[in-house]
């Protein structure tokens, strides 16, 4: 092959090839970047830039089969024992590395990557306020080993796979190459391809919480079911114009509704703050259960005041109502302050729900909701659902007594299709506010 071959511009068409196997298309192709986007974007604008000058180590990459990660962004090459996980500053979003986090390079152990093979990395250039170019670029890397195990696990920027598995970072209206930071870890011998993503997650997890704790820096992966939400849009409906408020609220409801409100980026906190002020109605709800059990009971004409039968009935309904467990007064608030009409038309055929509702929807482990159903009311189902997605969310314990209740992860992509449930149970939250107005 002459030179001229092997420089980047001989490779287009091969890469464009490999990447087509992989679900991607070149959409353009220049002297100094290449643009690839994905065949099934849900935005045509979100495309990945990776500068020319880095086709071959592409090329080298994609040499192997590349599986994704699952619900990350990311990937695995199991042939290379190679895994890496695009990564974000919490706190900032940022895709960069913290300068709080030290490392003496004299004091880590030498390994393959400290001698002349240093794991794939592009390194963006060091863009300045007024738009220049810094010529130094901004080199980061944290690369730790255990020879033990020969592993190796680094957190610096991100691949040209890293890039593509990773977030958009390229966008019709600039041209700058922007990264992500990744952790990389790649497995020795003792590592089998189908390993390589469970054993990679719980490394760069283990990692990741001791950046934490030990250095003060909070990174996390990128949920791709995360990225997908944002990138959804939802037309606005109309509203009816302001009015002075006739709503009496007490302020602690109103406070854990709004928090609710403000909670929606992160749905599992979402649905429990919704939750809340469902629970903050429990013993109203149950007050007002009980009173009714006791004046029927004392209406009765066959009540008789010194008949001891007939006071320990009034106990019985007193000594009930404060053993009442969570799942009972859930139902009981529900059945008594939801009118049954709105539920209707909220799973009538208007909203687009699908089959979220359904024993076929995204969340498992749940009440599905059947108005067809002719032994347990629509108020009953709906009470079961919410409180099992309640468990989910709240019951991530090491217990054997919970190991039927499989813990809904706040990152998973289950949590990102919470938002029907979401509205379900604001729905709930605005009917039992509603219905303590009128008692």
């Amino acid at each position: 092959m002459t030179t001229q071959e092997n420089t980047p511009s001989a490779y287009p068409k091969e890469i464009a090839s490999i990447l087509s196997l992989n679900g991607f298309q070149v959409k353009s192709f220049d002297p100094s970047r290449i643009i690839i986007t994905r065949n099934d974007a849900t935005r045509p604008y979100d495309s990945h830039m990776i500068p020319t000058v880095e086709i071959e180590t592409l090329r080298r990459q994609l040499r192997s089969p590349i599986s994704p990660l699952s619900e990350y962004a990311g990937l695995t090459i199991p042939a290379d024992r190679y895994f890496e996980m695009p990564v974000q500053n919490i706190s900032i979003r940022a895709r960069r590395l913290d300068p709080r986090i030290r490392i003496k390079e004299s004091e880590q152990p030498p390994c393959r990557h400290s001698s002349g093979e240093p794991l794939p990395s592009v390194v963006p250039p060091n863009y300045q306020t007024n738009g220049t170019v810094d010529a130094v670029p901004r080199v980061q890397k944290l690369h730790l080993s255990d020879p033990r195990q020969d592993t190796c696990i680094e957190i610096s920027w991100a691949s040209p796979c890293g890039i593509l598995w990773g977030p958009p970072n390229s966008r019709s209206w600039t041209e700058r190459f922007m990264s992500s930071m990744s952790v990389k870890i790649e497995f020795g011998d003792t590592t089998t391809p189908a390993e390589i993503e469970t054993k990679g997650k719980e490394l760069a997890y283990s990692l990741l919480y001791e950046l934490n704790i030990r250095n003060g820096v909070a990174l996390e992966p990128i949920s791709l079911a995360e990225f997908e939400q944002k990138n959804r849009y939802t037309p606005r409906k109309p509203t009816p114009p302001a009015r002075f408020p006739s709503t009496a609220i007490k302020k602690e409801v109103a406070e854990l509704f709004m928090f609710a409100e403000g909670a929606r980026a992160n749905p599992s906190l979402a649905f429990l703050s919704y939750y809340q002020v469902l629970e903050y109605f429990f013993p109203f709800a149950v007050r007002r259960s009980t009173l009714r059990k006791v004046r029927k009971e004392i209406s009765d004409p066959l009540f008789d005041r010194s008949s001891d039968d007939s006071l320990i009935r009034i106990l019985s309904v007193a000594e009930a109502a404060t053993q009442t467990s969570e799942a009972t007064q859930i139902s009981v608030l529900i059945t008594e302050s939801v009118r049954d009409d709105l539920l209707l038309e909220f799973f009538g055929t208007d909203n687009d729900w699908g089959q979220h509702f359904s024993s076929s929807g995204p969340i498992s482990g749940v009440e599905s909701i059947n108005l067809k159903n002719k032994t347990k009311t629509l108020q009953a189902q709906v009470a079961d659902r919410v409180y099992r997605i309640r468990n989910r969310i709240v019951h991530a314990k090491d217990d054997p007594k919970y190991a039927n209740v499989r813990v809904l992860l706040p990152k998973s992509r289950e949590a990102y299709a919470l938002e029907p449930d979401i509205q379900l149970v604001r729905l709930l939250a605005t009917e039992v506010i509603l219905d303590s107005q009128a008692s």
